[in-house]
């Protein structure tokens, strides 16, 4: 009898430290990983649909041929739908290292290319010093940056920041709260996007 509680006592020890293993590497192995916060969006996109500048927005228009475009889209949304504090806005994507041009927010490479924008999600889709918005719109052409993959991280990790400081949820491109693996989906696209115009550079040279 002594024998069989001193087995059960040891499976029960080894059971023990195998879960604590398990978690110690688990933790491990999320603490590189991107944290995003992950909030519900209310059920009702009605007053986005309505307004939207996605659809058709000009200032999307970051080349003659729109056929060739791939475009990165991100959404941030005030989680009550309260209208964000414009001038907390200006100096926030000001800061970043943002410029104002035709009345949205530019990022700008050493090469003084373009990187990605900001613009009001709601029609028309411009910043005024009195516009009122819940929603923006972050998004890139990624067949023309200089580095597609970079680009997107930048995206990320500015939409992240923003999402922290004014309470905001990010989306994708269909205003659905992104997860990890959407995240992991963009960049191995702009990969494939990256791998391409070197294939194209190099044919062309």
């Amino acid at each position: 009898m002594g024998t069989n509680s001193e087995i059960y006592l040891i499976g029960v020890a080894v059971l023990f430290f195998l879960i604590i293993v398990f978690l110690f590497i688990k933790k491990i192995s999320n603490s590189g990983k991107l944290k995003v916060k992950i909030e519900s969006v209310p059920d009702s996109f009605d007053s986005i649909e309505e307004q939207s500048s996605v659809e058709n927005q000009k200032t999307f228009e970051f080349n003659i041929n729109k056929e060739e475009q791939e475009l990165a889209v991100l959404n941030l949304i005030s989680v009550d739908r309260s209208m964000f504090d414009i001038e907390q806005i200006f100096g926030f994507i000001s800061n970043c290292g943002a410029k104002v041009k035709n009345k949205y927010f530019s990022f700008i490479d050493e090469k003084g290319k373009e990187k990605f924008r900001i613009i009001n999600a709601l029609n028309p889709g411009t910043f005024d010093q009195d516009t009122k918005t819940f929603a923006i719109v972050i998004v890139a052409d990624l067949s023309i940056t200089t580095n597609p993959l970079d680009t997107v991280r930048q995206m990320v990790k500015f939409s992240v920041n923003f999402s922290d400081k004014f309470h905001a949820t990010l989306c994708d491109q269909e205003r659905i709260p992104i997860t990890k693996q959407m995240i992991s989906h963009m960049e191995s696209r702009a990969q494939d996007i990256a791998r391409i115009k070197q294939l194209n550079n190099h044919n062309i040279s």
